[in-house]
């Protein structure tokens, strides 16, 4: 790709839905005329739907499933969550990208990628991440908190989380506490929060999301077909996808703000509302111990209390729940 790929998408996808002349993007470039065809005619090999007319210019009408760094750093850097941005064609896992990237670093930074080959949930889990069907990545975020705050930490992200999705979705997003959004009973994201510290503090929060955007049901496995989904099953139109990345940010960085100032009982109501696991047997493994049992509520430190199936009252910080 050319060094001025990313100039020349961003300049084209900020003129939407104007044309804009080569020579203009020449002179904001200082480049000729000619290196803007090339550029132009190698975004079109890309998938670019670039409209080009003599004598008018040149439309971006719609981009490829596909993250340009062009397009998202301006997006990100409207906030002042990242000191860093990272886009990446593929990788392993942005969440192991982020722990390497963590030695000599002390900023806090974002890794995107249109595709990881070695995507992990919670438990080690199988994350399949395909090329240019979601959003897959990782935030360092370096909070001053105690260690009784970070697992409060998953719930307010799941609230921002699901904030963003629900304003693409025409379906109620909720969420399975503590970490996981659905849409209509089927899962739509997860996300993995680990720490690391020393001996007296912590030293950052990597926080993996995985968000199924553009997928079709026949994408999905057969064997998790009937409890994975995406945003575009339950949207009307097809979103655009650096829209979503900016409002998503912009409700992560909200909630984050929220954790870092005010107690989880200001928003207890509010998460014990959006979330879908009430009166339902429901099964729990924790610590390898499975069981069956009913929530029944969310304590004020975050904790999800079980009646289980023995009528003994159980409070967990975390679990393995299947609806």
């Amino acid at each position: 790709m050319s060094k001025y790929s990313q100039d020349v998408v961003r300049m084209l996808y900020e003129h939407q839905p104007e044309y804009i002349s080569g020579q203009y993007i020449a002179d904001q470039l200082n480049i000729s005329r000619a290196a803007v065809k090339k550029v132009i005619d190698q975004l079109k090999l890309d998938g670019c739907d670039i409209e080009s007319i003599n004598h008018k210019g040149h439309l971006l009408k719609t981009l490829p499933d596909h993250w340009y760094s062009g397009i998202v750093n301006p997006i990100i850097e409207q906030r002042d969550l990242f000191d860093q941005i990272e886009v990446m064609s593929t990788v392993d896992s942005t969440q192991l990208k982020a722990k390497q990237a963590l030695v000599g670093n002390h900023d806090t930074f974002l890794i995107l990628s249109d595709e990881q080959t070695k995507g992990r949930g919670r438990f080690n889990r199988n994350w399949a991440s395909s090329k240019g069907k979601g959003l897959w990545m990782s935030l360092v975020l370096r909070p001053d908190v105690p260690y009784a705050m970070i697992p409060k930490f998953n719930l307010f992200m799941a609230l921002g989380i699901k904030d963003a999705i629900q304003q693409f979705s025409t379906d109620d997003v909720t969420i399975k506490w503590p970490n996981d959004i659905y849409i209509d009973g089927k899962k739509v994201c997860g996300f993995l929060t680990e720490m690391v510290a020393n001996y007296d503090a912590i030293e950052a929060i990597i926080c993996g999301i995985g968000i199924n955007m553009n997928h079709q049901e026949t994408d999905f496995d057969e064997e998790i077909r009937h409890r994975a989904t995406s945003m575009r099953i339950h949207s009307e139109y097809d979103f655009n996808r650096y829209e979503f990345l900016d409002i998503l940010i912009k409700e992560i960085e909200k909630r984050y703000n929220q954790f870092l100032k005010v107690p989880f009982e200001e928003i207890r109501e509010e998460y014990i509302a959006a979330t879908n696991m009430w009166q339902r047997p429901l099964r729990f493994t924790e610590n390898n111990e499975q069981f069956i049992g009913e929530a029944i509520d969310i304590d004020h430190d975050g904790f999800l209390m079980v009646k289980d199936n023995q009528g003994q009252l159980r409070r967990l910080i975390s679990a393995d729940i299947e609806l």
